[in-house]
């Protein structure tokens, strides 16, 4: 059930109740079920607390309050400050008095939801994972954790619980426990959030994932907390062994699962050996480190691999594209050398069929068969010269292009293969280059043959490393110029005059179709394409566009 993140506009004057039971069983389910979980992680997490003040160096109910107001919204922070005063009844245990439980409670609840509004801002969704994700939660939640550790313990010293030599000790306890409790638990949650929504079942290779990660981690905990007459702080760093391998195998979804079971860990070994407090905080500031560490490196993982199956799934695009292009080509040109010839066939028919009947020598069978296959000659024609039209003047889809983004994108998949035939390729824009109006796909298809083609000129057998060129030059105050150079050998001069021309080709294994594909694009934009041979040796091709694109 979707709820939203603001409290709706109600009239103010309407029956409480009523306005209440608008809200459904399932808001007063969910919010039972989380004062219940509330008040039972603040029952497990009771430990080093300050002067009984609800103030520990763990606090788990934090992440869940959180998890809450951004999950299903601040509107139920109510449910939050209940949760919080009850806990001042029923669990702490030093002087509260009247005044403060309630001050301290409110504090709670709006600090919580002013924090739950700052992550969803930041975030815009939830669902999602990347690592400017990642470091907004790093930064909100610190930042946001001291204001509001800093309100809580100003209430407490204006209630006269909390001493002045105090304070400090108070808000630093306070942003510790709070600040890891939202960093370890808040990613988990929004992982498995994430993995309902997909609904995939757990691979072979994640389970050996997790058997691998927690043998390392059993193997790291043994050596800080079980070698004798070695101090704990001396090996905490091989926590970061199973936490980086985690991080590197599973990304974020593994390593935000795994930090709450390493911490879990750490807390449960450091409270059973009786860790004084100074020692149990200096392990939650290196906790927090660690999960620091572990969420950037996940998430950069994960971003990375979106990253690579985004660019494979562009680059099964372009590539259906092209030959989609390509078969267009051909049959443009087919109809075309196709047409001619049928042209001829059809004046040829009916000379001789006018021929024959002059001299009177012309059977009725023989020129109804004459007259037929004229017939049907002209038709094959006028279909070829459909056919020819539909291809070669297809509709454009017009969009705002961004060419640099366009070069950006056709230089990383022509990249790996460039650098495997030994070519490096150079790009450069004019600054502010301002974006054309044009077909996208077709505007990749041009830009795709030109520097495939700069790549096959400039790659050679000699061992000699080539340079292709792709800059794009702002030109007056409407057109931009698009130029592909190469130090290859250049165009030869058998192929120059028909260098546009369909099947003209020095390749190998080439069809001859890139450029007239080229020519074709550029022509449908209104544009101009032009080449030159450069000295000592290469080749360059320009494309002019108009800014505002075809008329």
């Amino acid at each position: 059930m979707a709820h939203p993140n603001i409290l709706s506009n109600r009239n103010l004057y309407e029956p409480l109740l009523p306005s209440l039971l608008r809200f459904g069983l399932s808001f007063w389910a969910w919010g039972g079920l989380f004062i219940a979980v509330y008040v039972l992680l603040e029952r497990v997490s009771f430990l080093y607390q300050l002067d009984g003040l609800g103030i520990t160096l763990w606090s788990p109910s934090a992440g869940a309050s959180v998890i809450l107001l951004v999950l299903l919204g601040v509107r139920f922070a109510p449910f939050v400050f209940v949760a919080s005063l009850l806990t001042d009844f029923l669990i702490y245990t030093g002087p509260r008095g009247f005044f403060a439980p309630i001050g301290t409670s409110l504090v709670i609840a709006v600090g919580f939801a002013g924090l739950a509004l700052a992550l969803d801002k930041a975030w815009r969704s939830v669902r999602e994972v990347g690592l400017a994700r990642v470091v907004a939660l790093l930064t909100i939640v610190p930042a946001g954790i001291l204001v509001l550790a800093t309100a809580y313990c100003l209430v407490l010293y204006l209630s006269g619980i909390l001493f002045g030599h105090r304070f400090l000790v108070a808000v630093g306890n306070f942003w510790v426990g709070d600040t890891l409790g939202i960093i370890t638990l808040v990613p988990a949650a929004v992982t498995v959030l994430r993995a309902q929504d997909s609904r995939r079942a757990l691979s072979r290779a994640r389970l050996l994932d997790a058997v691998v990660f927690a043998a390392l981690l059993v193997g790291a905990l043994w050596f800080i907390f079980g070698l004798r007459g070695a101090h704990e702080y001396q090996f905490f760093y091989l926590l970061f062994i199973p936490v980086v391998w985690i991080a590197v195998k599973a990304g974020y979804p593994g390593v935000s699962l795994a930090l709450p079971v390493a911490h879990a860990l750490i807390v449960t070994i450091g409270t059973t050996l009786g860790f004084g407090v100074y020692d149990f905080m200096a392990f939650q500031l290196l906790m927090l480190v660690l999960s620091a560490t572990g969420l950037l490196l996940g998430a950069a993982v994960t971003e990375s691999r979106h990253s690579a199956e985004r660019m494979r799934m562009q680059e099964g695009e372009l590539a259906r594209a092209t030959r989609q292009a390509l078969v267009g080509a051909t049959g443009t040109a087919l109809a075309h050398e196709i047409s001619q010839p049928l042209a001829s066939t059809t004046n040829y028919l009916h000379a001789a069929s006018r021929l024959l009947r002059a001299s009177g020598r012309l059977p009725t069978e023989a020129a109804e068969a004459l007259a037929k296959a004229e017939v049907e000659a002209r038709r094959a024609r006028e279909a070829l010269e459909r056919v020819r039209d539909y291809v070669s003047r297809g509709r454009l889809e017009l969009t705002s292009v961004d060419l640099e983004a366009v070069t950006v994108k056709i230089v990383a998949l022509l990249d790996g293969d460039a650098r495997a035939r030994g070519v490096r390729i150079d790009t450069s824009a004019s600054p502010r280059l301002p974006p054309v109006l044009g077909d996208a796909i077709q505007l990749e298809q041009l830009l795709l043959n030109l520097a495939g083609n700069a790549i096959d000129a400039a790659s050679t057998d000699d061992g000699r490393r080539g340079r292709v060129s792709v800059r794009l030059i702002s030109q007056w105050k409407d057109r931009v110029v698009i130029e592909v150079e190469d130090d290859g050998p250049g165009v030869a001069s058998c192929v120059a005059d028909r260098l546009f021309e369909p099947f003209e080709t020095t390749k190998h294994n080439g069809m001859g179709l890139g450029l007239t594909l080229a020519r074709q694009i550029v022509e449908a934009h209104e544009g101009a394409l032009r080449w030159q041979n450069l000295a000592p040796h290469g080749a360059r091709f320009s494309v002019e566009l108009r800014l505002g694109g075809p008329r």
